[in-house]
């Protein structure tokens, strides 16, 4: 089925792919929630002169999920380097793709170079009957729109 592209994306059908040391982790990619796309810079001004800074601005990607009871691969990792969260750093690249009606790719982000920063878990209440929701943000710089083949550009 052919899609018109000037129809909207819709942002409920998406993937998030989360790649450590080169490798994706496939299963690492059911997400809730992803909050912090931006791509951003530093306009100057001296005198007369407008310019682009050199420096780029951290920002800060949030990825929302449910908690599974087997723990994730995230989580492992996490749990092998317990010991040096505070002095040990894992780059991960992040690619984040939006599906169309048949679920196929129909536009890409990738964050390069991503850190974890924190990693929260919402509050516990047994008021409620709700999944527990887990949220990963990674501080990072660098956001790349990713072309998809065979899609006008």
């Amino acid at each position: 089925m052919f899609q018109d592209p000037r129809t909207p994306m819709v942002g409920y059908r998406f993937l998030v792919g989360i790649m450590a040391a080169g490798v994706p982790n496939p299963i690492d990619i059911l997400f809730k929630e992803v909050s912090g796309l931006k791509m951003n810079r530093t306009i100057e001004y001296t005198n007369n002169r407008v310019s682009i800074a050199n420096q780029k601005q951290a920002k800060t990607l949030t990825l929302k999920r449910g908690v599974f009871q087997g723990g994730s691969l995230l989580m492992l990792q996490n749990l092998v380097f317990g010991d040096a969260w505070n002095t040990y750093l894992v780059k991960n690249h992040i690619l984040i793709t939006t599906l169309d009606d048949n679920y196929l790719p129909s536009q890409a982000w990738l964050v390069q170079n991503a850190f974890l920063e924190s990693w929260e878990w919402e509050g516990i209440d047994a008021s409620r009957n709700d999944v527990l929701i887990e949220s990963l943000s990674f501080s990072y710089r660098d956001l790349v729109a990713v072309p998809i083949p065979g899609l006008p550009v």
